[in-house]
C-alpha cells in the first residue's frame, strides 16, 4: 500500500500571471537546490564506440581544465 499523505490543497493557477509566478517560484527553487549551473543540451552521433569514448575523455579533460582555472 503506498498511499500517499496530503496536507492542504495547492491552489490551481488560473490566469497567465498566476503560472508565471508559480514557474518563477519552481525555477528560484530550483536553483537554490542544484549546486551546478544548468547546461544546455545538444546531440552528440559517433560512427563507432572507439569514437564516442574517444570525445567522452576529451569532454572530461575540457570539463577538468575549466572548472580548476
Amino acid at each position: 500500500m503506498n498511499a500517499s499523505k496530503v496536507v492542504g490543497q495547492r491552489k490551481t493557477p488560473r490566469t497567465p500571471a498566476e503560472f508565471y509566478a508559480l514557474g518563477a517560484r519552481l525555477d528560484h527553487e530550483l536553483s537554490v537546490v542544484r549546486a551546478f549551473e544548468r547546461k544546455r543540451g545538444f546531440v552528440f552521433k559517433a560512427r563507432t564506440w572507439d569514437e564516442l569514448a574517444q570525445w567522452e575523455s576529451q569532454r572530461h579533460i575540457r570539463e577538468h581544465r575549466w572548472r580548476h582555472q
